[in-house]
């Protein structure tokens, strides 16, 4: 039998597949479809960041809040607390301190110099400390008032100076709007012993904005000028103007602000105690 021949393909038609063939290997990828793809992984890296951006602040912030909390309870721990007071009821000697929550020289005394005196008087039973509100650098009266009836109600709940401590701790930029709801609440929620409920009724009963109110008009009436101001005495006496050996004179103030230390005090108790 002989051999079937193979049909060949006309030439045109050769052609024609060939041609088609070297344009489908040639022709270049679908432009908007790579368009589409690098949109869609731009937008995947754009929220990437952003939530990387979002997420970063709040747990620093949070890291941070934890540190001075836990700086504050080791402060604090164990040494007793009513109302404005710190230290034992039966501490022969007083301090009193007149601050504003709000004044950064306030900030500097609690921060760099209170420690210390907490650690060898106040721990010790020889000294008690009182704190007095009394307006200096908040400008503005109501939000004076606000900020310091925050911690007055929480000293409510004898955690008055875990209160002013992260206060001082967290103080904004001087002369600007920080003090806020959401700012005093973010304070009291950083108190693990202070319940949350019971110091908004407490701050919104009137009586402590009336105690603030009375107490800065009192130490005005007495002669304090500056912040942080202090009085000593013998506890049950009536207490004296005391200063701290370092001075600083502002321009167009009359009065100096001093910042009493350990040393200061420890030369000023030997005399009372």
């Amino acid at each position: 039998m002989a051999k079937k021949q193979k049909r060949s393909m006309p030439k045109s038609w050769a052609d024609s597949k060939t041609a088609h063939a070297a344009t489908h290997r040639s022709r270049p990828p679908n432009r908007t479809l790579l368009l589409g793809i690098g949109l869609i992984s731009t937008l995947i890296v754009i929220a990437i960041v952003g939530a990387v951006l979002l997420i970063g602040p709040k747990n620093s912030l949070a890291g941070e809040e934890t540190r001075i909390d836990d700086e504050v309870s080791t402060l604090l721990e164990g040494i007793p607390q009513q109302g404005r007071t710190l230290g034992s009821p039966a501490a022969p000697v007083t301090l009193q301190v007149f601050a504003d929550l709000k004044d950064v020289d306030s900030k500097r005394w609690v921060l760099t110099l209170l420690p210390a005196i907490i650690h060898e008087f106040v721990r010790t039973n020889i000294l008690k400390i009182e704190y007095i509100s009394f307006k200096t650098n908040t400008l503005d009266p109501k939000t004076f008032i606000e900020q310091q009836t925050a911690a007055v109600a929480a000293g409510a709940q004898n955690n008055l100076w875990n209160y002013i401590e992260i206060f001082y701790h967290e103080q904004g930029q001087e002369y600007t709007a920080y003090v806020t709801e959401n700012y005093l609440d973010n304070i009291a929620n950083q108190i693990p012993e202070l319940d949350i409920k019971q110091w908004h009724r407490d701050r919104d009963s009137g009586r402590r904005a009336e105690q603030v109110v009375t107490d800065d008009h009192t130490a005005r009436a007495e002669g304090i000028h500056v912040t942080p101001a202090y009085r000593l005495g013998r506890t049950g006496d009536q207490l004296q103007d005391f200063n701290g050996s370092e001075a600083i004179t502002f321009p167009h103030q009359h009065h100096p602000t001093t910042f009493a230390s350990a040393k200061d005090l420890a030369s000023a108790i030997s005399q009372i105690h």
